[in-house]
């Protein structure tokens, strides 16, 4: 049984941990296999090992890495306590792949995360079903997702999910729901890109606009733009990928983050929710940054919630056999298209 005893939500992460065991034995598998056949075809036991070796590394990586991923799913108040999380379903996954690999020859391998040089995230989140005000800062329609004022925060963005009750939505677009992001162009230019959500005779119309200037004009994140998909057809609920630009997964295809880059100087996006009492929902967005004004406890009070995540792992690989043994510490990012 996956051991996650000291975390508020002990139930929901025992369940990801056995998720993601059973993802990452699969792959396991593979790599597994790969090492059989190497050994097999190999002519010398030094070149096997070797091979072996950096099989190691690379599976050990990449699978704490989806440990993290899956465990980013709880609800942690510091960074210490989701990398304990994330160390204790490790210890699950090291004695299986164990096993695998000392059914090929004798070694011994293990991997686990590096909490004091892993980098951390937030995940900004609203679970149940309400409006999209920030109630727990003065119940604002127009909020930052990431923080601005006198010293902003800027953030990229790995996952960013959004659930629309199609009902709340405005049927005009006066009024409409939208979110907006500020980036830059690549040329040194600040470039912006707003999407909006409107309700078309219980069908979803989606209105995108963009634009790039030396400096973001005031009100860049109201302008209307033009019509991307039309009568687009949908459910009472609406899921909406702002990360891959997709609306119930394949109905309607946008831009949002995908092809801006940073605000020049920075190291992500600003992000912004306008109208947010103009539709009802739930989100979830996992952010780079952790310099954030926490308005509500992890859990309790209003939203928006906050928890903290692992955004880039670093592991501690290790690898013994009797032909070559080794520790390496390999940086994995947590966010990216293969998880």
């Amino acid at each position: 049984m996956v051991g996650i005893d000291d975390d508020p939500s002990r139930g929901q992460i025992v369940l990801v941990g056995a998720l993601a065991i059973a993802f990452i034995v699969l792959g396991i598998v593979v790599v597994f296999n790969t090492s059989l056949y190497a050994e097999n075809v190999d002519s010398t036991g030094t070149v096997s090992s070797v091979n072996q070796a950096e099989q190691v590394r690379h599976a050990g990586g990449d699978s704490v890495a989806g440990v993290a991923y899956r465990v980013n799913q709880g609800e942690f108040d510091s960074n210490s306590t989701v990398a304990a999380a994330v160390n204790r379903n490790t210890s699950n996954f090291s004695a299986v792949w164990q096993s695998l690999y000392a059914q090929s020859q004798p070694s011994a391998v293990n991997a686990s995360l590096d909490g004091s040089n892993s980098e951390y995230g937030v995940r900004v989140f609203q679970s149940t079903d309400d409006d999209f005000r920030a109630r727990a800062d003065a119940g604002q329609e127009n909020w930052n997702l990431t923080p601005s004022g006198a010293s902003p925060t800027y953030s990229d963005v790995g996952e960013f999910d959004v659930t629309l009750d199609r009902g709340s939505l405005d049927t005009t677009r006066t009024g409409a729901f939208h979110l907006a992001a500020l980036g830059g162009d690549g040329t040194g230019n600040e470039a912006w890109r707003v999407v909006w959500f409107v309700n078309d005779s219980s069908r979803l119309d989606v209105y995108v606009a963009s634009g790039s200037d030396p400096t973001a004009p005031s009100g860049w994140e109201n302008q209307t733009g033009s019509q991307v998909c039309n009568d687009v057809s949908v459910g009472t609920d609406i899921e909406v990928d702002m990360v891959n630009g997709s609306i119930d997964g394949t109905s309607c295809s946008f831009e949002f983050t995908d092809d801006l880059s940073y605000v020049p100087g920075e190291n992500g996006y600003a992000v912004q929710f306008v109208n947010g009492d103009n539709a009802t929902g739930q989100y979830d967005a996992h952010l780079s940054q952790t310099a954030f004004t926490i308005g509500s406890p992890v859990t309790g009070g209003p939203a928006p919630y906050y928890s903290h995540i692992v955004w880039e792992a670093s592991v501690v690989v290790e690898y013994d056999s009797p032909t070559a043994s080794y520790t390496r510490t390999v940086t994995v990012p947590v966010y990216n298209s293969t998880r």
